[in-house]
């Protein structure tokens, strides 16, 4: 008897350790909430958004002047080429309020911010030195210039001309990740699916929505 007690609570355990196991493995879940002052919670497993990429090809410069006892005698002058990859992300908080006027739903996003550092391809990365002290100081110059590409470029992704570039695509991303994960919830099935309206917290329509949505009843 005791050796079938002993058997019961051994494939017990067991069956409980394999429950478990699976839970760790199976993926986050998304779910809706409709609360009744029209706020739609979205619950997303956290973690960063891709929103946007910008490539283009850009260009280092530096000239370095060289004097013999404070007489000018010439300068060496460097060019860096180098195909980049700017990518943007937003963080997705574990929950979203969304506001759910009429048939639209109003979403205020976080800030985009640059995914750093920025890619460079290195492979196709050229570079040249030239002037009449660059045999000597060329190799140093374009080196000098090749170490300030990382910093010169996460400030560059941060500008407001770059992050205006992307906003429209951003904008475009984050609608198709509020339709899959909230429109396609039992709320909408065999409705009218409603317009998706996205506003970003640093645009200056979403800095005076954001307050609103918090405060309405």
């Amino acid at each position: 008897m005791r050796t079938a007690l002993s058997a019961l609570l051994v494939i017990g355990v067991a069956v409980n350790a394999a429950l478990f196991a699976w839970q760790l493995r199976a993926p986050p879940k998304t779910t809706m909430t409709v609360s009744a002052d029209n706020r739609v919670v979205m619950r997303t497993p956290g973690g960063l958004l891709e929103v946007s990429m910008i490539t283009a090809e850009e260009r280092f410069d530096s000239t370095t002047s060289h004097t013999i006892l404070g007489v000018p005698v010439g300068s060496t002058v460097a060019q860096v080429r180098v195909p980049a990859v700017y990518r943007y992300h937003i963080p997705l908080a574990k929950d979203w309020t969304l506001r759910s006027t009429g048939n639209a739903l109003v979403v205020i996003a976080p800030p985009v911010r640059p995914s750093l550092p920025v890619a460079i391809d290195t492979a196709k990365l050229e570079s040249f030195a030239s002037g009449l002290w660059s045999p000597l100081t060329g190799a140093d110059a374009v080196a000098s210039l090749q170490r300030s590409i990382t910093a010169t470029l996460a400030k560059k992704s941060a500008a407001p001309d770059m992050i205006k570039l992307q906003r429209e695509a951003a904008r475009q991303t984050v609608t198709e990740f509020v339709q899959k994960w909230v429109v396609q919830q039992p709320k909408w099935k065999g409705a009218k699916a409603p317009a998706i309206l996205v506003f970003f917290e640093d645009e200056p329509l979403g800095q005076r929505a954001a307050p609103l949505m918090a405060e309405s009843p």
